[in-house]
């Protein structure tokens, strides 16, 4: 194991895997055909393969899942004039839903940036075109094929497709975090700080620099210093959500 992980950066761990010093990368899976991509071409024999049921000592595999939304977006009244305006944005964003629209924004555009095949985009396999022309607008996108109609990828590399597939799949093993829509004025003001603890703690547990024990020491470390108290508040607030 990378002994110096916690303080790696993203690029320079696929740096890692792509010129083959490591051999395992966690990440995104949707991410292996850009690494693919890039690292045969130092090594054309290079063979990658995908995995993400990893389970815990129970035998179990679960996966925690996104809260529901990828963005948040913010209309501040220092930006935007008037009602006027803002209904005129709104519009804008929804526009955006529209299948037409969220093909543009998703895949780029059709003869140039993709083709449709069986009913499914395919992009070109200029990844640097791609990630230059159609990648920064990607985070546009409002909601997904399933609501507002884009097509789903073609993939010819196998191991992206298998790669979408698990994704796909990974719904079937969600654990949803029921704090979400709950309210804790301790989390908002100490949660960043409390969380670093436990974050701390795993990577020392990782790492071999503490054992169980040490960890267990952590927790409680977290509770004494506000994680009881952020517990308590988001009961209080489910309470009331019921109520």
């Amino acid at each position: 194991m990378n002994q110096d992980f916690p303080v790696t950066s993203k690029p320079d761990q696929q740096a890692l895997f792509k010129n083959g010093t490591a051999g395992i990368y966690v990440g995104s899976m949707g991410d292996v055909i850009s690494l693919y991509n890039d690292s045969a071409k130092l090594n054309p024999d290079i063979k990658f393969e995908v995995q993400n049921k990893i389970t815990g000592p129970d035998g179990k595999y679960n996966i925690w899942s996104l809260p529901g939304y990828g963005s948040l977006v913010l209309f501040p009244k220092s930006a935007v004039e008037d009602e006027q305006e803002l209904k005129g944005i709104l519009s804008f964003f929804d526009k955006l839903v529209a299948q037409e629209h969220s093909n543009l924004i998703f895949w780029g555009v059709e003869g140039e940036h993709y083709s449709v095949e069986e009913g499914r985009a395919k992009p070109v396999e200029d990844l640097e075109l791609t990630d230059r022309e159609v990648k920064p607008y990607q985070a546009l996108e409002i909601g997904e094929p399933d609501t507002n109609g884009r097509y789903d990828g073609l993939h010819t590399y196998e191991v992206k497709a298998k790669a979408e597939e698990l994704i796909i799949d990974n719904e079937n093993y969600l654990i949803h975090d029921p704090t979400v829509p709950l309210d804790s004025p301790t989390y908002i003001e100490k949660g960043e700080r409390l969380n670093q603890i436990i974050q701390d703690a795993a990577y020392k547990y990782m790492l071999g620099q503490i054992d169980k024990a040490g960890f267990d020491v952590a927790v409680e470390e977290w509770k004494k210093q506000g994680g009881d108290q952020i517990i308590k508040e988001f009961n209080e607030s489910y309470s009331k959500s019921q109520s």
